[in-house]
């Protein structure tokens, strides 16, 4: 397969810390599996079986299969949900090279021209003509849907334009897409951009004969000059929530069964009428639910092959001593604290949240929550440290705020913002004691929710530790239920500054419509001491814009600064996996530690995923 050269460059599964709770300890101390959880180390039929683990919702606790919306289950981007709805490619992150999967070839062009001749696979990148204002996407023949319907471009349009109904940020660069013919498409940029090449290919289209309804009520919309801002566009979006497809129809190598589904595990059979049945190895996956606390009992028991949970130091520790495997890829973001701006007035005025990256200790949270795959934020700047040499010019880099731990810096910047220390309890500018409930995932960020509680009580905070279930605390961020978080910054699903950049300012923030609410409720007009007043959003669109990505540096240093100064969240630590990779019972063997493919966010182009559409990830022999 040829593959394509790029430039530099809500599923809640991103990235993940250490939790590791009652399970896992039970099973340290040689106790069994929880119910549901069954032994099976080779199929009973003699079929090879992978085995997964992924969190998920099952039908009646909410989950469902709308992949557009919140709690669908293995809705892509996913790594197995891209088995099942085969991405149109994914990418190679150590040497930005593709492998092209729906789509068999790609161009920029001015009016959707075709090159003269394709680039190979060795030849340099074709130039991109600066006046290009189209993106053309050839499509793979002799794809069908497991109904028996041809894979075609119409699926294509109809799945984007589902995506603006969801206000997907690739509608900030496309006005319109169209078939040239049943395997061509041109997607036409009102703003060119390079970064519409991967919010483009890495997508997974979804069948017509679901979704070609919702899409052509989005045309219509659209079409009569409204938008999403319209109560008609509103009510739209709150009927595309409602909307549970019953059935599943998919054109990847696997399906679910849904008879199969429980609240502990689901089979993944085969889809033999799949392009790529072929190719992949394994008859079936078995995927097992759970978060940290339940999936860490199921790996020690040598259940599971691969899994992206956030262990538990102990629970790596004994992983190791039993033999079990441990990869380190970088997840490209980490834990940080959310502040709830709508409803804490105080939290507008940037000294306090510089006030709380001095307090915090950020090496100790780091080393308690998930050891050396957590290492304390050094770059406050929203965007991974792995970026920051390709990216940042030095001097930029040389003036950023470290916000070192300083209690006495945090005070004096609490005092300059009018706040007052009373026998060791902070008082805000009104006169009140400055109490605060933290909400944090108990699955998986237990301990760092725990600590930096215990931090911010020792400065002086009254600090409440509230953990929540994973399932429920995005929800409830979005719909302004909170005063302080700990989530998400950074993006572990796309190798360009500006899907990090896009994450951090847009989730929980501007997108928390989609779940019915302000979220943060943080303005993305702000005054600012390096740049004047800036408009965020029109920043984190420009730092995607145009298709020259030594221009695109301007806007992204630009941005790290501005970033670096707000602090609009408060980064916290970085994350590297902790993944298991289990050989020798199931899977022959995993990529040696070197290997490029080891560098790819293990939640973005996943590292099975691509292994098994490739026909790289074997069984063990019969």
């Amino acid at each position: 397969m040829t593959q394509h050269k790029t430039g530099n460059t809500l599923s809640r599964r991103q990235l993940l810390a250490a939790g590791g709770g009652g399970l896992a300890a039970a099973m340290l101390a040689g106790g069994t599996l929880p119910g549901g959880f069954g032994k099976v180390v080779m199929a009973q039929d003699g079929s090879t079986e992978f085995h997964a683990a992924w969190p998920y919702l099952d039908p009646g606790a909410g989950g469902h299969f709308n992949n557009f919306v919140t709690n669908g289950i293995m809705s892509p981007p996913n790594i197995y949900g891209d088995l099942m709805y085969i991405p149109m490619g994914m990418l190679y992150w150590a040497n930005n090279e593709w492998l092209p999967l729906l789509a068999t070839d790609w161009h920029f062009s001015v009016g959707g021209a075709e090159p003269e001749a394709e680039a190979s696979a060795e030849a340099s990148p074709v130039a991109i003509d600066p006046a290009s204002d189209t993106f053309t996407v050839h499509l793979r023949e002799g794809v069908n849907w497991s109904d028996g319907q041809q894979f075609t471009a119409q699926d294509v349009i109809d799945t984007f334009w589902c995506l603006r109904i969801m206000s997907n940020t690739v509608w900030e660069y496309i006005d319109g897409i169209e078939a040239v013919d049943d395997f061509t498409v041109n997607i036409h940029m009102v703003k060119p951009a390079s970064v519409v090449e991967r919010y483009i290919i890495r997508r997974s289209p979804m069948p017509s004969a679901i979704y070609g309804e919702w899409a052509q009520k989005a045309r219509d919309l659209f079409g009569s000059g409204k938008t999403m801002d319209d109560p008609e566009g509103k009510q739209l979006l709150d009927q595309f929530n409602q909307f549970r497809p019953d059935e599943i129809i998919v054109n990847g190598p696997y399906t679910i069964d849904k008879n199969s589904i429980t609240n502990a595990q689901f089979t993944m059979p085969k889809n033999e009428s799949s392009y790529y049945a072929d190719v992949v190895k394994f008859d079936k996956i078995v995927n097992f639910n759970g978060e940290t606390d339940t999936i860490s009992a199921v790996a020690l028991s040598k259940e599971i092959d691969y899994a992206t949970h956030g262990f538990a130091i102990a629970t790596e520790k004994q992983m190791i001593e039993d033999g079990i495997r441990i990869i380190r890829p970088p997840r490209y973001g980490g834990a940080s604290i959310l502040f709830n701006y709508g409803q804490f007035p105080e939290f507008a005025d940037k000294r306090v949240r510089q006030a709380f990256a001095h307090a915090v200790n950020r090496d100790q949270t780091g080393e308690v929550s998930f050891g050396q795959s957590s290492p304390g934020v050094k770059y406050m700047i929203g965007i991974s440290e792995h970026f920051v040499e390709n990216w940042l010019e030095p001097d930029v880099v040389s003036g950023l705020n470290p916000y070192e731990f300083d209690p006495e810096k945090a005070a004096s910047l609490l005092q300059d913002a009018g706040w007052s220390n009373d026998g060791g309890t902070w008082k805000k500018p009104d006169g009140s004691t400055a109490t605060y409930e933290l909400l944090f995932p108990v699955e998986f960020y237990s301990a760092p929710g725990q600590n930096l509680t215990e931090q911010l009580q020792t400065f002086g905070l009254d600090i409440v530790a509230m953990p929540i279930t994973y399932t429920q605390i995005g929800v409830d961020i979005d719909q302004g239920k909170f005063q302080l978080a700990i989530q998400d910054w950074g993006n572990s699903t796309n190798p360009h500054p500006h899907y990090s950049f896009a994450s951090t300012f847009f989730n929980h923030n501007t997108l928390a419509v989609n779940n019915g609410g302000q979220g943060m409720d943080f303005p993305l007009v702000q005054q600012t001491d390096v740049a004047g007043e800036v408009d965020i959003n029109d920043l984190i669109v420009k730092s995607g814009e145009g298709l020259d990505t030594e221009a695109q540096k301007v806007q992204i240093n630009l941005l790290a600064q501005v970033f670096n100064e707000l602090l609009h969240v408060v980064p916290i630590f970085e994350l590297y996996g902790n993944n298991v990779a289990l050989e020798g019972v199931r899977v022959k063997e995993w990529p040696a530690d070197d290997d490029p493919i080891l560098k790819n966010s293990p939640y973005a182009d996943g590292i099975p995923t691509m292994l098994m559409l490739t026909g790289k990830l074997e069984p063990v022999e019969q």
